[in-house]
C-alpha cells in the first residue's frame, strides 16, 4: 500500500494547520457540550478521546513525512501541560480520578512519529487500539454489572473491560492486517493473538492513565518483534511453535512467573517484567537473554536465602514496576537501540547495564549480613540500617560479587577479549559505588514524628536532606544509566 494515501495540499504545512484547527474545535466543543450537560463527564471524555484518536491514526495515510506530526505532538503536549495545571478544558479530563492520561497520549505520539514513522501500518493498528479499544473497554466495564475489579498497578480495572479490551483489540488487529498486508489468514490471526495480548497487558498494568502511553508502545515493540520471530513465512504451526525465540519466550513467561510465585515480584512486576523480557528476547537474541535470566533468578533466590539470616531485615524486596524498569528499563531501550542501529558495542552496553543492577542488587542484600553499622560513604560515620549511601565490607564484596557474575557469564557465552570482561564488571562495580554516593548525597531523606530517619515521604515527615523527586527508584535508574556510560568510555579509550 502506497503513503500518504490523501494529501490535500502540495504543502504539508497546511495540513497540519487543518488538522491542529480540526482537533482544538474538537476540544473546544467537549468544553461546551460539558458546560452544557449535553452530554456526561465520562461520555464526554470518551467521546473526545475517540474522535481525537482517529483523527491522529490516519495521520500516516495524511503525511508523508513524520516532521508536521511530530510538531502536532508537540504543540499538544504544551497545550495540555498548560491547560492540566490551569485546570481548562475539563471536557478532556477526567472528572473522577487524577490522570494524565490527555498528557501521555500526544508524548506516545511524538515516540511514535519520531522513532518508527517508517512503520506506517504498525502506527495505524498501535493508534487505532488507543483510540477504540480503550474506551470500548471502559465503557463496557462501566456499564457491566457484577463487576469483577481488580487492581494491578495503580489504576482499578475490570475483568469485563479487560475482555473487551482483549477481543476488540485482536478484531480490529485482524481486520486492519487484512487491508494492510497481504499474507495468509493464519499468519495474520496469529499476529492479531500476539499483538493484543501485548496490549491488554499494557493496558491493565497503568497508573493515572499511564496505559496512553503504553498500549501504543508496547503494540509498535511487538508487532516489530513479531515479523523478527515469523518472518512471514508461509509454513507456520510446527516451524513457529519450536523457533528459537518461541522457545526463548516461554523460558521468560516461566522465569516470571516463578518469581511472582515466590513473592519476588508484585502483579505489576510481573506485567511489567514480562513485557520488557518478551520485548528484549524478540528484538534481542540468547545473548540478551541468559545475563538477565540469571540476575532474575540469582538475585530472587539470594533475597529468599539470606531473609532469616540477616541481621537487619527489611519490610519487603517484592519488585513492582517501577524497580523492574529501574533495573531493567535501560537495558531495554539499549536492546532497541541496538535492534536499530546494529552497532556491535550496543550489546556491551547492555551487559554493563545488568551487570550495575546486579552490582547493586548484590550489595544490599549481602549488606544485610553485617553485624555492623554501614558506614556513609561520604562521611565514613556510621549509619542505621536500610538507609541509601551506607557501605559495609562484606556488601562491598557482595557488589563485586554479582558484577563478577554477570562479567564471567558473558565471557562464558560470547567469544569476547578479556578486556571487555574486565570492563563490564568494573563498570557495573563502579556504577554501583556511585549509587551509594548518589543515595548518601542526592537522595531525599525525611524525619518521621518519631525522630527517625526515613526515606519514604508522607504527610508526617520532614525533608531533611537530598531532594524529594529523587528516590531509590530513580538512583537506582541512575545506577544502570551510568554503568553503559563508564563501559562506553572504557571500550574508546582502550
Amino acid at each position: 500500500m502506497e503513503f500518504p494515501l490523501w494529501l490535500p495540499f502540495e504543502n504539508e504545512w497546511w495540513t497540519f494547520c487543518i488538522l491542529l484547527v480540526s482537533i482544538l474545535t474538537f476540544v473546544i466543543g467537549s468544553e461546551l457540550i460539558l458546560n452544557f450537560g449535553f452530554l456526561s463527564p465520562e461520555s464526554n471524555r470518551r467521546l473526545v478521546h475517540v474522535t481525537i484518536g482517529i483523527l491522529v491514526t490516519l495521520s500516516p495515510l495524511i503525511f508523508s513525512r513524520s516532521n508536521e506530526p511530530s510538531m502536532l505532538a508537540l504543540a499538544f503536549i504544551i497545550l495540555n501541560v498548560l491547560a492540566y495545571n490551569d485546570k481548562r478544558f475539563k471536557g478532556i479530563h477526567s472528572q473522577r480520578r487524577i490522570t494524565y492520561g490527555t498528557i501521555y497520549f500526544p508524548i506516545a505520539y511524538l515516540i511514535l512519529t519520531m522513532g518508527f514513522w517508517q512503520y506506517t501500518e504498525f502506527m495505524i493498528i498501535s493508534l487505532s487500539l488507543l483510540a477504540l479499544s480503550d474506551p470500548f473497554a471502559a465503557f463496557i466495564g462501566e456499564r457491566t454489572s457484577n463487576k469483577i475489579e481488580f487492581i494491578v498497578w495503580d489504576d482499578k480495572k475490570t475483568l469485563q473491560g479487560t475482555v473487551a479490551f482483549f477481543f476488540s483489540a485482536l478484531f480490529l488487529v485482524y481486520f486492519i492486517s487484512q487491508l494492510l498486508f497481504n499474507y495468509s489468514n493464519m499468519y495474520l490471526l496469529l499476529f492479531a493473538v500476539f499483538t493484543a495480548t501485548g496490549a491488554t497487558i499494557a493496558e491493565i498494568t497503568s497508573s493515572k492513565g499511564s496505559d496512553n502511553i503504553s498500549i501504543p508502545i508496547v503494540t509498535m515493540l511487538f508487532m516489530i518483534g513479531f515479523f523478527e520471530i515469523i518472518p512471514s513465512s508461509q509454513e507456520l504451526m510446527i516451524d513457529v511453535l519450536l523457533s528459537e525465540k518461541i522457545v526463548m519466550n516461554i523460558v521468560i513467561i516461566f522465569l516470571f512467573y516463578i518469581a511472582y510465585l515466590l513473592k519476588a515480584l508484585t502483579s505489576s512486576g510481573f506485567s511489567g517484567g514480562l513485557v520488557m523480557g518478551i520485548i528484549i528476547v524478540m528484538l534481542g537474541h540468547q545473548y540478551y537473554l541468559i545475563p538477565i535470566a540469571i540476575f532474575f533468578i540469582l538475585s530472587s533466590l539470594l533475597s529468599k536465602i539470606l531473609k532469616n539470616t540477616s541481621f537487619y531485615i527489611t519490610k519487603g524486596s517484592r519488585r513492582d514496576i517501577i524497580q523492574v524498569y529501574a533495573n531493567g528499563g535501560i537495558a531495554l531501550l539499549i536492546c532497541t537501540l541496538d535492534y536499530f542501529n546494529e552497532n556491535p558495542i550496543l550489546i556491551f552496553l547492555f551487559f554493563s547495564s545488568i551487570a550495575a543492577a546486579m552490582s547493586d542488587t548484590w550489595a544490599t542484600e549481602f549488606g544485610k549480613l553485617s553485624k555492623y553499622k554501614p558506614l556513609s560513604i561520604i562521611s565514613l560515620k556510621p549509619i542505621d540500617h536500610g538507609l541509601s549511601g551506607g557501605v559495609t565490607r562484606i556488601g562491598t564484596l557482595g557488589s563485586l560479587m554479582g558484577s563478577c557474575i554477570i562479567g564471567l557469564t558473558v565471557w562464558w557465552l560470547m567469544p569476547i577479549p578479556s578486556k571487555i570482561t574486565y570492563g563490564i564488571i568494573l563498570s557495573g562495580f563502579l556504577a554501583a559505588l556511585f549509587d551509594s554516593i548518589l543515595g548518601a548525597t542526592l537522595q531525599g531523606k525525611y524525619e518521621d514524628s518519631n525522630g527517625n530517619i526515613v526515606e519514604t515521604k508522607d504527610n508526617k515527615t520532614i525533608l531533611i536532606s537530598g531532594y524529594s523527586w529523587i528516590n531509590n527508584d530513580t538512583v537506582n535508574l541512575l545506577n544502570t544509566t551510568t554503568a553503559p556510560i563508564i563501559m562506553y568510555f572504557y571500550l574508546f579509550l582502550t
